[in-house]
């Protein structure tokens, strides 16, 4: 493991000078797919703090667990890495004869963050180049097995790193997370079109923290504004995958490395997931089969 941080650290500032400009549209299909991935999805938002690493967390557990699939989770964000916390894995990864990590797994999930291989605390002081380079080993270093779907929580942005995965890994889709208020829709739309611009398809937008249902009175309030999600995403042509609730018990669990599709599967958010998980599992079967059928030319 120190081997493998050392080989980031060794890079400098310079060794991967243009990575994050090259374009996938040349290298061929194959050379893009991760051996043994079936479907690799981005959860991605605009902008921080609107619940996408909660929302990646829960789908992936949820598409493991419900759905039956052999499920990774791959976070992304290298800054600020959440999936250790919220899936309770803070031992750092074994490496196999082949010199690749072995992914951590809890829930039926395989995981690999970059909270594995630093310390809790610990800044990751990086610029550009190293961090392409992290997310490269965290991605084709990685002995992931057979998966049927890897999940990757993007970091938050449009910017370098998530340019250079959507070019770089072959994304079936993208889920675009957002709360309801203008603010954040604004950046959503953003990430909307920043994966339009890389061909990558848009599975479609998830309200989160949509409302919050008072305890007493089972009033809802729309705490972040009323129905934002579902204007953008019908205003873009693009699917509306549903409203998670704002619950207490969808921050606890996280606190606690428990998803609250485990800890509470009843409750309306972990329905609202469930419900969103069998929505990108039928996209992406659709997808599929727009693929099957494009007509081949051969010039």
């Amino acid at each position: 493991m120190k081997g493998l941080l050392r080989s980031l650290a060794g890079l400098g500032y310079g060794g991967a000078k243009g990575f994050a400009v090259q374009s996938g549209r040349g290298m061929n299909a194959h050379s893009l797919k991760i051996n043994g991935v079936q479907d690799i999805i981005a959860v991605a938002s605009g902008k921080g703090g609107v619940g996408k690493s909660t929302t990646a967390v829960n789908l992936a557990v949820v598409l493991a667990s419900k759905c039956q699939l052999k499920v990774g989770l791959l976070d992304a964000d290298v800054y600020g890495p959440s999936i250790p916390t919220m899936m309770k894995l803070h031992e750092k990864p074994e490496v196999s004869e082949a010199k690749k990590m072995i992914p951590n797994e809890n829930y039926g999930v395989k995981c690999m963050s970059m909270g594995f291989l630093v310390e809790e605390d610990a800044p990751v002081v990086w610029r550009g180049p190293m961090v392409m380079k992290a997310l490269e080993q965290m991605s084709r270093g990685v002995d992931w097995g057979k998966l049927d779907i890897l999940v990757v929580d993007m970091p938050p942005g449009t910017g370098d790193a998530q340019i250079s995965i959507s070019q770089r890994l072959q994304l079936s889709g993208a889920l675009i997370v957002s709360t309801p208020q203008d603010v954040a829709l604004i950046d959503a739309r953003r990430g909307v079109n920043m994966f339009s611009k890389v061909e990558v398809p848009i599975l479609g937008i998830l309200e989160n923290m949509s409302f919050f249902t008072c305890p007493h009175c089972g009033e809802p309030s729309h705490i972040f504004g009323n129905g934002g999600a579902r204007k953008t995403a019908d205003k873009m042509g693009l699917s509306f995958l549903g409203e998670i609730p704002l619950e207490v018990n969808v921050r606890s669990s996280s606190d606690e490395g428990v998803p609250v599709v485990i800890s509470n599967p009843d409750s309306a958010a972990s329905n609202a997931y469930g419900d969103v998980a069998h929505k990108v599992v039928n996209r992406l079967e659709e997808l599929a089969q727009g693929q099957n059928f494009r007509p081949e030319i051969n010039l």
